[in-house]
């Protein structure tokens, strides 16, 4: 009887009481869990030429390379406390992955590239969450700059 009074009051205080120590191992508590990424999403997401105050000056979806600099901008929102990956790709294979630490409920973050000129094509920047989850996909074409013609003098008519 004493047993249950003590096991009441300590439910009732909110206290936990020492598991007996047994020689044999317990088995797996099946309402044990993994820790589960909270869910949040991308607003926004864009390549920009800039970003001043933490907003991108402009969108970008085509850059000849003329430009060798590009910005990779994202808005998240519910993912504080969370590291999602800006995942850089050109021509299928991962260029860059850069980390990126979510500070608060809503968070705006950016990466940047620096770009070889001959890497003309399409590139592609994904939000990916530490699962490996796409949250967002982005790409955007880089052209080589056109030639401008050169003029030939020619001899007026008689």
């Amino acid at each position: 009887m004493k047993a249950f009074f003590l096991i009441l009051a300590a439910s009732l205080l909110g206290l936990s009481l020492p598991a007996r120590a047994t020689d044999e191992a317990a088995p797996p508590d099946a309402s044990a869990k993994a820790a589960v990424l909270i869910p949040g999403v991308v607003t926004r997401s864009q390549f920009t030429r800039d970003i001043k105050e933490l907003e991108p000056v402009d969108t970008v979806s085509t850059l000849t390379n003329v430009l060798t600099r590009i910005v990779y901008f994202t808005e998240i929102h519910d993912m504080a406390g969370q590291t999602v990956m800006h995942r850089w790709e050109y021509n299928g294979k991962i260029i860059l992955e850069v980390p990126i630490k979510v500070g608060t409920s809503r968070w705006r973050a950016y990466s940047t590239k620096t770009l070889d000129p001959a890497w003309t094509g399409e590139w592609k920047v994904s939000v990916v969450d530490a699962a490996g989850g796409t949250l967002s996909v982005n790409t955007f074409s880089y052209l080589k700059q056109p030639e401008t013609p050169t003029s030939v003098a020619t001899n007026p008519p008689p």
